[in-house]
């Protein structure tokens, strides 16, 4: 049977349409583009957090002053501490009557690291304020009860010293670490802080307090031993 002379193969019946191809899943490009997205955010967001923690300035300042006796720390000390910079806050007055010496240890620029760290060394000498040097040892006794406030008992005796405790910090509420500690020898008695953080990609942290601990003990044992 021929076709009729007016018919052409693309014609179309009435209800009939052609079998379309099947679209292609694009669920993978799709996916491929979400997590190249998120790779590219991170990455970003891990480089701004690498370049502020790298190219950031080291804490402290120069060199600072010559330490003075009474507040001088072993260079050993220093290191471990991680501070090297001297600045003497109060000097004793000449005349007679109880000598305060408030010193800062802090960190050379440069030298001792990103961490930031910072020692304050408080000595009260009574020594000469009365007549009898009795009277000295018990103002020295009342000054550092006053401030024994918030004992913590230490794990061992401290060398040199009559009586020394740490001081309860938790009712700080930063992000630092802080060790406090109060010592008596006779007539003189010391008051050490030490404390800072420890910078990170995320921002500062505190260190243990352990290490707080440990330092401010050295520095009573090396004070009171002189």
């Amino acid at each position: 049977m021929n076709a009729p002379s007016n018919w052409h193969p693309q014609q179309q019946y009435p209800g009939w349409h052609p079998q379309q191809p099947p679209r292609k899943k694009r669920t993978g490009l799709v996916v491929g583009i979400v997590i190249a997205v998120l790779v590219l955010g991170v990455g970003g967001y891990f480089g701004v957090l690498y370049l502020n923690y790298s190219s950031g300035e080291d804490p402290g300042a120069g060199p600072g002053g010559q330490p003075v006796a009474q507040c001088d720390i072993s260079s050993g000390l220093r290191q471990e501490a991680k501070v090297s910079s001297f600045r003497l806050a109060g000097e004793p007055p000449r005349a007679r009557g109880m000598k305060h010496s408030n010193c800062f240890w802090e960190q050379t620029k440069g030298k001792d690291g990103k961490d930031t760290r910072k020692l304050q060394i408080h000595v009260y000498d009574f020594r000469g304020v009365n007549r009898l040097p009795e009277r000295d040892v018990e103002q020295a006794k009342g000054s550092y009860r006053g401030a024994a406030r918030d004992p913590i008992a230490l794990d061992r005796p401290l060398a040199g010293a009559d009586e020394a405790t740490l001081l309860d910090p938790s009712s700080l509420q930063t992000s630092q670490t802080e060790a406090n500690l109060v010592a008596r020898k006779g007539a003189v008695y010391y008051l050490i802080k030490y404390w800072g953080h420890d910078k990170g990609f995320f921002g500062d942290t505190a260190f243990p307090a352990q290490t707080a601990q440990s330092v401010v003990i050295k520095v009573a044992e090396e004070l009171l031993a002189r």
